[in-house]
């Protein structure tokens, strides 16, 4: 029966042992020395080759963004933009009064009388000129603290004018004196506060409502008949 296809070629070599193994005494070892030497120099032009692209990558960017602003040291360019004091840059690139964004800290480069670049090492941020950072918590009164004055002004007795006698209370104070004296009027006939929506359910807490809405009587109106 003739074989067709490539199952004509399975058995071309002729079965047995090899010439060369039988007088070296076992099967030799076989190795093209071509691809020994094309490997390491392929290696070799590709690093070079990746060098000159990345290198002239570089050049190129830095030679573009050679400006007025990246020639500022980073404390300026830092400083531009704040929510309290920004500093003007130049008159092509003005003050931001705007909050900086997190982590943009004017920093100390100053070590033992030298000014390090600021790709050397970590650096600490400065104690003036940078933002106040703002949290949730820093909206309690007893946290707030003035930009201005540098005084938790909601919580401490201070003088404001003390040739006039004016002086500053905690707003705890200052409401309970509000109230004392009546000095919050409410108008007559106004609705009591409620409890709104609060025993009702919401999207999000999954449907499920808060503790049971008290309910308010109704006052109950009692006919004499004579």
């Amino acid at each position: 029966m003739a074989l067709t296809g490539a199952s004509a070629h399975l058995h071309e070599e002729v079965p047995g042992i090899r010439k060369e193994s039988q007088k070296v005494g076992h099967e030799p070892d076989e190795f093209g020395l071509r691809g020994i030497v094309y490997v390491p120099i392929a290696v070799t032009l590709v690093l070079v080759l990746t060098y000159l692209i990345v290198s002239g990558t570089f050049r190129y960017v830095l030679g573009r963004g050679d400006t007025l602003a990246e020639n500022k040291p980073f404390n300026d360019r830092a400083g531009r933009i704040s929510s309290d004091i920004p500093k003007p840059l130049d008159v092509n690139a003005p003050a931001v009064p705007q909050p900086r964004l997190e982590g943009i800290r004017e920093v100390d480069a100053s070590r033992n009388g030298q000014v390090d670049p600021p790709y050397l090492r970590s650096f600490r941020a400065t104690e003036a000129g940078n933002s106040p950072e703002i949290y949730p918590e820093s909206l309690r009164p007893e946290n707030f603290v003035d930009p201005t004055t540098h005084k938790r002004s909601l919580v401490e007795y201070d003088w404001v004018d003390e040739g006039k006698k004016i002086v500053q209370i905690p707003i705890d104070e200052a409401i309970s004196i509000l109230v004392d004296k009546k000095k919050l009027p409410v108008k007559a006939g106004a609705t009591p506060v409620g409890v709104g929506t609060l025993g009702k359910a919401k999207l999000s807490s999954g449907g499920r409502g808060g503790p049971a809405e008290p309910k308010v009587e109704e006052p109950h109106h009692h006919d004499h008949k004579h």
